[in-house]
This record gives C-alpha cells, structure tokens and sequence, in this order.
C-alpha cells in the first residue's frame, strides 16, 4: 500500500511538472499581451505590472488590418475542412468497400501527405497563376486541399472498416442504392470520424505558414502571414504579436471545448479493431 502511495505521488508530482512546463510560454504570452511596450523591453521577467489593451488596439487599426486577417483564416479553414470531408467520404466509403481499391491505395493517397510540402510549391503556384488565383481564398484554400484530403481518406477508411457489412446488406435487401446506404446509414455512423477529420484538417489551415505565406499578398492574407508583419524594418512590435498570438487561440479552444466528447471517441474509435 505504500508503495502505491509513493507510486502515486511520483505520477502526480511528474504531471504536474508536465503541465507547468507545457503551459508556461502559453501563460508567458498571455501576460505579455497586456504589458505596455516598456515593460516589454526590460530585460528583467516582472510579474507586476500595469495591464493595458494598446497592444490589442493595435492589433485591428487601420494599420495591421488584423480582423481581416482573422476572417480570411477562418474562411479558410472552414472551406478546406468542408470540401475535404465531403471528397474523402465517398472515397473512403470506396477503399473500404471494393475489395479490387484495397490493395494499397489508401497508403498511395496518405503517401502525398509524407512529401515535404516545398516540393509541391512551384508547380502549385504556377498552377494557381495559370488560372488567376494568386491571393485568393479560393486558390489558398485548393492548395490546402492537397494535404487535407490525404489524411482525411486514410482516417475515414479506419473508422469505415469498423462498421459491419451487415447494416448495409440490411439496407440493400430494402431496395436502397449505394448512393442511398452512403447518405442515410453510413454518414450517421461516421459523426465521431468526421468530427476528429474536421479538427486535425481545421488545425492545419489555421496554424499554416508556408503556403500562405507564398500564394497570399493582400486580399487572402491569413493570420500567421499577418502576424509575421509586426516585424518591420523599424521596429518589432512584440505586444501586437502576442495579442495576436493569443487571439489565435480563442476560436480553435471554443471549437475544442464544444467537440471535445466527440473528439475523445472518434480518436479512439478506428484504433483498436
């Protein structure tokens, strides 16, 4: 019983260190948000200090633009994480199904998520220049597609695998066509699948730099690209860049507190068979 209790104490004490050390730059920024710039600049850590929301002020003036920035990602993300669970349904639904589409084309699929994402960047940019969507939510978010869509089929094709044959036979003895068995017995039983697709795509198109970065100039400008333009040639606006920083937070932490049931069961749904 001791032992237990010196066990237990060890696994405490170890998650408690995890969580101080995970949460700390977290914090760290948080706190820094409301520093006014002297503050900032002291090269001593103080804990008091006088809040202030300059920097957030900052952040949507007709300077920075940033509630534009915010709107432009959201956009995004919601577009490239919709178009991708509507392609990848059908096609999971396919792979898993067809015995003939099994033999490695899942992996085949998942394989274009494992090139590095700079090797697709010229031939996407000439792409999207070829057909005018240079700096446009709809160009940004096609070539989000290319690493969404990937991990979606190869999630959805698990979770589809878990369902039994035998609710679909049940449904064609009644006269219901794939089309039908698809829309009306499938799509209900994939609700956690979809859930946890729609978190780890949504993820991506909100935390992306790079392509963002390369095919946005000023009308498709996302936050991660706005939040590089606090540092000028002048100066490093550190205050905006943590309001930033911290106002990136708020809609992925609503979004999670409001999906977190369905996101815990449709992680660990397709994982034991």
């Amino acid at each position: 019983m001791r032992k237990r209790a010196v066990g237990l104490t060890v696994i405490y004490a170890l998650a408690i260190i995890a969580v101080i050390v995970v949460n700390a730059p977290l914090a760290f920024i948080i706190l820094t948000s409301f520093k006014p710039l002297a503050e900032i600049m002291q090269p001593n850590l103080k804990f008091s200090f006088t809040p202030t929301l300059e920097n957030y002020r900052m952040l949507f003036s007709e300077t920075f633009y940033f509630g534009k920035y915010i709107s432009n990602s959201i956009l995004v993300a919601l577009l490239s994480t919709f178009i991708a669970a509507l392609v990848s349904l059908p096609a999971a639904y396919g792979i898993s199904r067809f015995g003939e589409m099994k033999r490695g084309v899942a992996f085949w699929i998942l394989s274009i998520r494992m090139v590095p994402p700079v090797v697709f960047a010229l031939p996407l940019f000439l792409l999207l220049r070829l057909f005018g969507l240079i700096d446009s939510i709809w160009g940004l978010t096609a070539v989000y597609l290319t690493s969404t869509v990937p991990l979606s089929v190869w999630i959805l094709t698990t979770f589809m695998a878990e369902i039994p044959q035998s609710v679909e036979e049940a449904a064609m003895l009644d006269g219901a066509s794939r089309g039908r068995i698809l829309l009306s017995v499938i799509l209900p039983l994939m609700g956690p699948g979809l859930v946890s697709v729609f978190i780890l795509n949504f993820i991506f198109a909100w935390n992306e730099f790079f392509f963002a970065l390369l095919m946005t100039q000023d009308r498709a400008v996302t936050f991660t690209v706005g939040m590089a333009r606090f540092i000028t040639g002048y100066s490093i606006y550190w205050g905006a860049i943590a309001a930033a920083a911290t106002v990136s937070i708020v809609p992925m932490l609503i979004m999670t507190l409001l999906v977190q049931r369905y996101l815990v069961r449709g992680l660990t749904f397709g994982a034991v068979k």
